[in-house]
Order: structure tokens, then sequence, then C-alpha cells
């Protein structure tokens, strides 16, 4: 959704939401996600998936990972399932990440074979022959990568095969069936004909069925295409109708099921130079190392989402936004709605933000409750007590004066927290009630120099609150202000927001704090969007 129209900001200056903020919503549920997200790599399933999309479609990925990276990949994938995890880690072995899959590994992975053929994955607890299954050929797929499977002894692979034989005769469907098939091609052992004599899905008016059943199809067709090779024979699917699938959705499907779909195409003959828009938008996707991102991961938060309104009411762009409105109806009415009092007031603050709905009477008295908005500020609470004031502000209900327990802004520390104090007041509009021994002397030397290990968004607030105390920024003071934020000014595919620090992510608080400061200059900082 881009903007709809341009609101004037007091003065002459307007400005349209850029459409890249539309870029935030998460794919998860609808709410907006921190831009640093994008700079964290995807768990190793999405590694796995997207790494096996690169070279299907003809690419040799290489990644580059340090061995922290490589033993925190490795460690999340152990995490989730002893072979699952393991066959995740294969293409970042086959990419060049010798460490995080080795011979260890598949004797590991032989510990976990049962005596009757199976193997058992302590992570999944399945008894069922379907959760066997899939263990087994997790771990067979991991053993034929690591070069053991061969090595096995024959009476071993035998009682596996015999099993697989056993479950084959029992007309499985299609999914276990090509599981079967597949583990039976990797152990050497011919694929019945009772198994491979199914008919391919019927994909015949595929774009008037519902999304879960074009989903259900996608799978089934994948399995159908896995069945077949795995036994030697050409698959036989409607190629145009998939064609036409990859076309629509090669920016909107996960890596798995994009994964699917290109294995799909490439087994009925498409060549690697059909898949252009795929390696795209995989290499736009990957990080220095050559890891991925994977925005499908990227969960949207209330907090996110109340910083992208501040922004707009900041930039004076439209706050009223019905599609986030939804989602956070959503969430509110979901099973897993928090039940904490901050987290509810934030909730109830977004719906109010996005819609313009009053807090209802029990959301409205948690501005009343200590518990949620302390009424006795320290320096340890004061970050937490400006984020609930704030949302009660902000929804148009009071909060009860608070009481300030004095430090000393003898460290950055302290001088963030006095800031915060200072903003968190003028935003309840309780200025009048800032301390005495709070004075824009006692923040000047921070103002002017808060050191080296002041982040941007430290700097801004900072100063923000000198001058809401009655501080003066002269030239130089803005000169150097501009200069620093020029300095930490946007990211890969959001030009506008700003960074904290020199790590590469953007940060929404920060951008708050940084345009609230231009906001209060005058714009002479130049980072307010016109």
């Amino acid at each position: 959704m881009s903007a709809v129209s341009c609101t004037p900001q007091g003065s002459h200056h307007e400005s349209r939401e850029p459409a890249y903020f539309q870029s935030l919503v998460s794919q998860a549920n609808g709410l907006y996600y921190h831009p640093f997200l994008r700079e964290e790599p995807g768990s190793p399933e999405a590694q796995s998936y997207a790494l096996r999309i690169l070279a299907e479609t003809g690419g040799k990925p290489k990644v580059t990972v340090g061995a922290t990276t490589a033993a925190a990949l490795r460690s999340d994938a152990l995490k989730t399932s002893a072979l699952w995890g393991r066959y995740w880690l294969v293409p970042l072995r086959e990419a060049g990440v010798s460490a995080v899959l080795g011979r260890g590994d598949a004797e590991d992975v032989e510990k976990l074979r049962t005596g009757r053929g199976w193997y058992a994955d302590p992570a999944l607890g399945e008894k069922s022959d379907e959760g066997r299954l899939g263990a087994t050929w997790a771990a067979l797929e991991v053993e034929a990568a690591t070069g053991t499977l061969a090595q096995l002894p024959g009476a071993d692979k035998a009682i596996t095969a015999d099993w697989l034989g056993r479950l084959a005769e029992g007309r499985p469907q299609l999914d276990e069936a090509a599981v079967l098939a597949r583990c039976l091609y990797l152990l050497g052992r011919s694929v019945p004909d009772s198994l491979t004599s199914v008919a391919p899905p019927d994909t015949s008016r595929f774009t008037e069925r519902p999304d879960n059943e074009r989903a259900a199809l996608l799978e089934d067709t994948y399995n159908y295409v896995l069945l077949q090779e795995s036994a030697g024979k050409k698959p036989h699917v409607d190629q145009k109708t998939w064609q036409q699938v990859l076309s629509h959705n090669v920016g909107s499907l996960d890596y798995d099921q994009l994964y699917s779909l290109v294995h799909i195409l490439r087994a009925t003959g498409s060549s690697k130079g059909e898949f252009s828009a795929v390696t795209r938008r995989l290499e736009q996707q990957r990080m220095q190392d050559g890891t991925v991102r994977d925005p499908s991961s990227y969960l949207g938060t209330p907090d996110a989402s109340l910083f992208v309104q501040q922004l707009r009411s900041v930039a004076g762009w439209p706050v009223r936004d019905k599609r986030l409105l939804a989602a956070v109806e959503e969430q509110a009415n979901s099973q897993d709605a928090p039940r904490d009092g901050a987290a509810r007031l934030n909730l109830a603050a977004l719906k109010y933000s996005a819609g313009g709905e009053p807090l209802s009477r029990q959301e409205a008295a948690l501005c009343q409750d200590p518990s949620t908005v302390p009424t006795t500020i320290t320096a340890d609470n004061v970050l937490a007590w400006q984020r609930e004031a704030w949302d009660c502000a902000e929804s148009g209900v009071p909060i009860p004066v608070p009481s300030v327990t004095r430090w000393s802004v003898d460290d950055l520390e302290r001088a963030q927290a006095a800031a915060t104090l200072v903003v968190g007041l003028h935003q309840a509009g309780q200025e009048d009630r800032t301390p005495g021994w709070l004075t824009a002397d006692a923040l000047r030397r921070w103002a002017t120099d808060p050191g080296p290990r002041a982040s941007v968004y430290d700097r801004a607030l900072i100063v923000r609150a000198y001058l809401l105390l009655g501080g003066h920024a002269d030239d130089s003071m803005v000169r150097h202000l501009a200069s620093q934020f020029r300095a930490h000014r946007g990211c890969p595919g959001l030009p506008g927001l700003y960074r904290p620090d020199d790590e590469p992510g953007c940060d929404l608080k920060t951008t708050w704090a940084v345009w609230e400061l231009d906001k209060a200059l005058g714009r002479k900082l130049g980072t307010l969007p016109s």
C-alpha cells in the first residue's frame, strides 16, 4: 500500500510516505517488523532450501561464514532435530562450510539406527511408521552427503531395505510413497512398480482453486516427481501450469515451496535460463558471507508498528491504517495474545493509532496501574515508564504524576536515562513536573559531546532533552549533528531511515529520535522527509 495523500505539517513542507515503508510489513502476521532483522541470516532450514534452489537453477553458491556463525547455524539446526537438522546443513557443507557437518555427524546419525531398520529421531518422538520413515529419509541423506552410506555393512542396509519394502506393500499415500522411493534409491535398491503406477496430480482449473488446495497440489506434484525420479522414470506433469505458477509467485513463495516448484520444472525439462527471476530474488537476499535472509520469518511486533506510526506522525503522513488495524485486532484476539499489562497497553495504543478506537475501560485502567506505568521513577525503570506513559498519552488517557528518585548524571547511561525522563514528561504533557535537579546545564556536556560510545539514538535523544530544558543548539552543534546523522543514513532498500551505529541495519527508534530532533530544530538537520 502506498501513501494516499499529503498532509501539511504546520508549514509549507509536505511529504508523501515512501513506498518502501510497506516492505516492512511482516508476511507472518501483517504487523510492521524491525528492519535490523534484514541483517540476520535466515534459519538453517531457510539456508538449506535457498542454497538447493540456487544449485538447481545453475548456480554454484559459495558461503564463507566465520566459525561463530557456522557454530550458531549448526547449533540452531541440531536443537530442532538430530536428523532433519543435519539434513538442512548438507547444502551449507556443499557450499564450502565444512565445519557444519562432518564424518562425526554420520557416526552420530548411525547411532540412531534401530535394530529393526529404521532411524529414530529423539526430538520428534514419533512412534508411527510415517514419523520413522521421515527420520530414516533424513538419516540416509546425511550419510549419503558425507560419503558414509556406501561404507555401511550390507546387512544393515538390507534390514532397512526390507523394512521399507514391507511399508511399500501397504498401499502408502503419495507423500509416503515418494519418501519410500527416495530411500530405496539411496540404498541402491529398485523401486517397486506398485509405487510408481500412480497418476500425476490433476492440475486442471488450477487458478480457480483456493490457496490451500493449490499449496497441496504443489506438494503432491513434488512428491510425484520425487517418486518417479527415484525409480529412474520421467515424470509427466503439466509443465505449462507450473511455469505460470512460477511467473506469478516467484517473489512470494516461501523458500521450501519455491524449491518444490523449481525442482518440478527442472525435472520436467525447463532450462536453467528460465529461472532468472528466481536467481535474482535469491541473490538479492544473500548477505556478504553468502548466507540468505528469510523475509517470511520476519515477525512483526506492536513495538515496531508503533514506531512506524510515530514516524508517520512526525513526518505528517496519515496514520489511520485499516490493514494494520485488522492485523492488530487479529493479534489481540488470538490464543497467544499477551497477558501482561505493558504488552496489552501496546496493542491498545496501536489499535487507537491505526483505527481511532478509544481504549476500553480495562485498557484505560492500565494507565493507572503502577505495575504497568510505574509511579516512582528511577534510572533503572525510566525507559519502561516512558514507553507506557507514551502509549497512554498517544491514546488520550492521562497518567498519574510520577515521583522521581534523583540520580547523578555522571556517565552516558545516566545521562541517557535523564534525557528519557525529560522526553517522557514532555510526551505526557507533564513538563512542569520535571525535577529541579534536571537542568539544561546538567545535560550540556552530554549534548555537546556524549563520547564515542554514544549511539545515534543517544545523541539525538540527549540533544532533544537539552532543548526541551531550555538549552540552545548553536550552528556548530547543528553542523556536527547533521554530519553524524548523514554518515548513518540509509540501509539496503530503506534509504531514508537511520542506523544506530556502524552495523548495517536500520532502526525505527533511532530514526524517530533523529526526525523528532530535526523537527525541534526547524528542519536544520535535513533528516525529515520532504
